[in-house]
């Protein structure tokens, strides 16, 4: 598509604003291979994730979605669930990342996949939200990325133009639902070059 001249940028948050690595938290437990295998397929790679984002489900009921998919793991799959939400941390270039930006001028927006006590949490403690003039998190509105309905909250409730905007995210599918929007995109690799690729895109005219 022809880029008119950026305004907006949209960042997703986690692996491109904060570090999600569900694999070294869950390793970190100390349980062993074996059973990290099982949490992971039971949890992380379930069908039953993708309700953690959406938002219409308590905890409790999450963590016993995840308890039926193994039951012999109740024990293991229920510590983690006390302290799941440091799952995810900032990353240190995050914060003056969004500060720059914020500072020249640009509009700063936050839409994201993310449960209500993880990101209860990260709202808390990440640095980087003070800069952002606004988010959407799936599981205040209940939809999901790559829901179109996700973008079209996000442009009506903040009056974006698609055109003036660019996404920043870690997948591709959700990328493609942003273009199908008139949204730009980035799809993050890592940092350096996601913000090179960024400040290519702000000088176009």
């Amino acid at each position: 598509m022809d880029k008119m001249a950026i305004d907006t940028v949209i960042f997703d948050i986690g692996n491109v604003l904060a570090a999600f690595d569900w694999a070294g938290f869950v390793k970190g437990f100390g349980f062993g291979e074996e059973i990290d295998r099982r949490i992971a397929r039971a949890v992380f790679m379930s069908r039953d994730w993708p309700q953690v984002d959406l938002g219409l489900k308590t905890d409790e009921e999450l963590v016993a979605a995840f308890v039926a998919n193994d039951p012999e793991l109740k024990n293991e799959i229920e510590e983690i669930f006390t302290r799941w939400q440091y799952s995810v941390e900032e990353y240190p270039f995050a914060d003056g990342w969004l500060a720059d930006l914020k500072a020249r001028g640009y509009r700063i927006y936050i839409l994201s996949n993310y449960g209500r006590t993880m990101f209860t949490y990260a709202k808390e403690h990440f640095r980087f939200f003070r800069h952002a003039d606004g988010a959407v998190i799936s599981y205040s509105i209940n939809k999901i990325k790559p829901w179109p309905e996700i973008y079209r909250h996000l442009i009506d409730k903040y009056s974006i133009v698609p055109e003036n905007a660019v996404f920043l995210d870690d997948l591709p599918d959700n990328l493609a639902a942003a273009e199908a929007q008139g949204i730009n995109t980035i799809l993050v690799k890592d940092h350096e070059q996601a913000a090179r690729e960024l400040e290519t895109m702000l000088k176009a005219k």
